[in-house]
């Protein structure tokens, strides 16, 4: 059995720099201590970096599953909207309900709360179903012109991601 976590706020929350005089950064703590948690490793300076640089009304949906526990998985969706000023992505969790769902709730709710520009959480049993749905897509988003959204999934292994 599955348990979703889902959270909607700014990319910048899944980030810390360490140091004020330089634009270098790291994992936010408590995103690294779910990323641990999990056995899934998402390259995030990269992805914050690529949703920085990229077009707005663009953006994939990324699936970053555990090798030995293919329905454990970390999700974020990078769509930029053109209309949004806080540079917000929706990002989340499936966990198998074997490992410590109690601690990995704390975790994500004290990810949550320590957001400046959160928008919105939920968890529950098949909160992620829609977003995973590998038939949706690609999804069409309307702004001017249309966008084709991909889900692009990935496996980690030691450090390695690899896409599927």
């Amino acid at each position: 059995m599955t348990y979703d976590f889902w959270i909607m706020a700014s990319v910048t929350e899944l980030i810390d720099y360490p140091d004020d005089g330089s634009d270098d950064y790291t994992p936010q703590s408590t995103f690294q201590a779910l990323m641990d948690i999990l056995a899934i490793h998402v390259p995030i300076e990269e992805i914050v970096h690529r949703f920085f640089q990229q077009s707005i009304h663009t953006g994939d949906v990324l699936v970053f599953i555990n090798q030995h526990q293919p329905d454990t998985c970390i999700v974020l969706d990078t769509y930029r909207h053109p209309l949004d000023q806080q540079d917000t992505i929706q990002f989340g969790w499936r966990v198998n309900t074997k490992l410590d769902l109690y601690r990995i709730r704390q975790l994500t709710r004290q990810l949550y709360d320590n957001c400046e520009f959160a928008v919105r959480y939920e968890e529950g049993l098949s909160v992620l179903y829609k977003v995973l749905q590998q038939e949706r897509y690609p999804y069409k988003y309307y702004y001017q012109t249309v966008y084709e959204q991909q889900l692009k999934q990935y496996t980690t292994k030691k450090g390695f991601v690899t896409r599927l």
